[in-house]
């Protein structure tokens, strides 16, 4: 379920303001916040953020630090690249199919393996 905010309904159809394209990658990732590690498993990627699998709520706000093990083949390389990253927590929700945490990136670099 993606946020009211970046969706607009036009004549019945939603249409989505989002920015950057989505990868539908799920990668298992460790989230580390200043008092806590998560395990989370990675349901879509973009550019601007990332949505989580997670095993427990995570703090609205909260910084996060996370590496993420891209196939080169999404990004167009050769190789497996790791990409870090710094951001923070914006929205946690919990539902029937259970926990996600989307996660803002403010900050990330690439390294080869």
């Amino acid at each position: 379920m993606y946020p009211v905010a970046n969706t607009v309904m036009s004549f019945g159809r939603q249409i989505d303001l989002r920015n950057s394209l989505r990868f539908p990658l799920h990668l298992q990732v460790t989230l580390k916040t200043p008092t806590r590690e998560y395990s989370a498993k990675t349901i879509d990627i973009s550019a601007g953020g990332i949505l989580f699998y997670t095993e427990c709520g995570i703090e609205v706000g909260s910084p996060v630090e996370f590496t993420v093990e891209m196939p080169g083949d999404v990004l167009g390389a050769n190789h497996v690249v790791l990409v870090k990253c710094q951001g923070r927590v914006v929205r946690c929700t919990e539902e029937a199919s259970g926990r996600s945490a989307a996660v803002v990136i403010d900050e990330y670099h690439f390294e080869r393996l």
